[in-house]
């Protein structure tokens, strides 16, 4: 969310500070390349994070959604229709509605199926006369975007749309199936179900933000960009001397799924072009090229980007359960094709990282989540756990819905054979590079279906505690048993005698002492094992299986990228005789982390890295360095890393 120019101040839950030094490294960037070549800046996923929450826009989505809740029987479309005349006309001054709402409120609209629009055709225009309005350009492209066989034909036609109430629901509302004759009851609980499921999401949004439609996740990158204009800045200067940025998905901004998100991304770096130009005159950095946005910003299909003999990346969120999406081919949810499927993780995210942040800035930033929460729940145990109590049914009510939509689908959520074969064609790769791909990665907590299950079905929760019960119940035995029965009896096993008689009380009390501490011995280096199997990278067994896949038939292909961790890394994954040997290597983060164990190495002391991998194309093919940013020095420096672990 950045800084806000009305609060003189960045978002407390900001971790992005750099958009300045973001842009002086593009410069730098520019500066290191030759007249007749451009750079492909390549983000490898999470570049933007949907998942933050700006208060203030959804308070005024939620108070205006209230409102006509409050003083519209919304069940009689025909007074919604009547409250968009109003809205595009000349509202009162107290039903006046911002623009940003007005879009929020009006894609609500259309997913319902409360309202249609259609062309005033000319027979009969004096009759329409009194109800016809001046549709904005933006409400008939969002309605085109839902319902774009509704205005085929009425292209060409201009000037003013009437409003109207559609006869039914299911007649008006897309992306729901309709059935005929025997299939109407079937239909009709469908429906209800859909307005079910409509409801629950207005209450989780009004408790934890926007879910991802294609108009919320517009408004968030929005926001975005109001808190972050100098990197959209950045990119329209560096575009617009001829380079190219590529962004990947990852866990954090799957919502760049959305064409309407990639629109309005390229909506503001244009935006931006000229102010950035200007800005570029003070330092004499070059004259713009163009600005093909199209062509300079592209945001690639799917989860992985692969260049033959040259490298392959993808951001690696794919590789751990709760952060896997389920089909990143086409992640949206089964039967609503207008809500994105997310993973476990940032469901997770939305509903307790974001409150425990609030009250823990530095949470983020304190090495790995899991790392993090402990050591929350060791220092302010009662306030950690009051949190996570208050926001677990949410969660579990919606992870049980995302679970559940996967079972009744007919082609649950992993991608079928139609989305790996698109895929394929877009990727320029074989299907079975693909499925090889997907397969390689890590099953998604939601595909796990016995382990989903338990989690988040009613039964399983009723097995959860129970076995939580009887869990506690060993362990309290085992307890009594070593402490009451084993320690006395193994303490009594010392042998008497006459040397004895005068040090045995002492060798019992210290053998009484070594075996009550055997228990929270054997816990300690159980817990020391597990933490040394956490420690190895997992990314890099993923880039060791991506590489056998590939290596048949692309030996040239020496460099596996991936990034998620937030841990830059280099590895070496196959060594050859020539020496060009096969790498594993981790881009890092540009956020503050706070890795104590690995400051010196990580970040020559500092808490900022800024770090990133330069391909260069040379006679012999492809050279990647990990790298980074020395803002203070005006140059690029190469990255520590700590010692392999394995």
């Amino acid at each position: 969310l950045g800084y806000s120019q009305d609060r003189r101040a960045y978002h407390p839950r900001e971790d992005f500070f750099f958009d300045d030094v973001f842009f002086r490294w593009l410069r730098w960037l520019d500066a290191q390349c030759a007249d007749d070549r451009r750079w492909e800046l390549v983000f490898a996923g999470d570049a933007l994070d949907f998942l933050p929450v700006d208060e203030l826009a959804v308070s005024e989505y939620v108070r205006e959604r209230n409102r006509r809740r409050d003083t519209l029987d919304l069940a009689d479309r025909t007074q919604v229709v009547r409250y968009w005349e109003r809205q595009f006309s000349t509202p009162s001054l107290d039903e006046r509605v911002p623009k940003a709402v007005q879009r929020l409120i009006f894609e609500d609209d259309i997913l319902d199926g409360h309202i249609q629009l259609e062309p005033r055709s000319r027979e009969g225009a004096s009759a329409q006369a009194s109800r016809a309005v001046r549709v904005p350009a933006w409400a008939l492209q969002l309605y085109a975007r839902y319902l774009p066989d509704s205005l085929v034909g009425a292209a060409a036609e201009r000037g003013e749309w009437l409003l109207r109430a559609p006869p039914s629901l299911d007649s008006a509302a897309p992306g729901i199936a309709r059935d005929a004759g025997p299939g109407e009851d079937q239909a009709a609980q469908r429906l209800s179900s859909r307005a079910a499921s409509r409801e629950d999401e207005k209450g989780f949004e009004q408790r934890y933000g926007f879910l991802p439609t294609p108009e919320k996740s517009a408004q968030k990158l929005a926001a975005i960009y109001r808190g972050h204009r100098v990197f959209f800045r950045a990119l329209a200067w560096f575009t617009g001397l001829g380079h190219r940025v590529v962004f990947l998905r990852g866990n954090h901004d799957l919502e760049l799924y959305w064409p309407s998100v990639q629109e309005r991304f390229r909506a503001f770096v244009a935006h931006e072009h000229a102010a950035a130009f200007e800005q570029a005159a003070t330092y004499g950095a070059g004259e713009p090229v163009s600005s093909q946005l199209e062509e300079r910003i592209i945001f690639r299909p799917g989860w992985f980007y692969y260049r033959r003999g040259a490298f392959y990346v993808e951001h690696g969120c794919q590789y751990e359960m709760i952060s896997g999406s389920a089909n990143p081919i086409r992640p949206l949810m089964p039967g609503n094709p207008w809500l994105l499927n997310p993973d476990v993780g940032s469901l997770g995210v939305t509903c307790f990282h974001n409150h425990l942040e609030n009250q823990f800035p530095e949470l983020e930033n304190e090495a790995n989540y899991g790392t993090s929460l402990l050591g929350l729940a060791r220092r302010d145990p009662f306030r950690t756990l009051g949190m996570i109590v208050r926001h677990a049914t949410d969660f579990v009510r919606m992870a049980q819905r995302l679970w559940l939509a996967g079972q009744a689908g007919p082609d649950g959520q992993e991608p079928d054979a139609d989305d790996v074969m698109h895929y394929a064609v877009m990727a320029g790769v074989e299907p079975a590079v693909v499925r090889g791909v997907y397969d390689a990665g890590a099953k998604p907590l939601l595909l796990r279906e016995r382990l989903a299950w338990l989690l988040f079905s009613p039964q399983g929760h009723v097995i959860k505690l129970l076995g939580l019960l009887a869990l506690a119940a060993i362990a309290a035995g085992l307890l009594a048993l070593w402490y009451l029965v084993i320690t006395p009896a193994l303490v009594g096993l010392l042998p008497g005698g006459l040397w004895f008689s005068a040090l045995g009380p002492s060798l019992g009390l210290l053998a009484q002492i070594a075996l009550w501490l055997v228990p929270p011995a054997a816990y300690a280096w159980l817990r020391r094992r597990l933490h040394g199997q956490e420690t190895d990278d997992p990314l890099f067994g993923a880039a060791t299986r991506i590489h056998r896949l590939l290596r048949a038939e692309d030996p040239g292909l020496r460099y596996v990228i991936m990034g998620h961790n937030h841990q830059p890394n280099v590895r070496p994954v196959a060594l050859r005789a020539d020496g060009r040997h096969i790498y594993y290597l981790n881009t890092g983060t540009w956020t503050p982390t706070f890795a104590e164990g690995k400051r010196r190495l990580q970040t020559l002391g500092r808490e900022v890295q800024f770090t990133f991998l330069r391909l260069v194309q040379g006679a012999r093919g492809y050279e990647a360095n990990l790298l980074r940013w020395n803002d203070s020095a005006g140059r690029a420096e190469p990255q520590m890393v700590p010692p392999d672990v394995a």
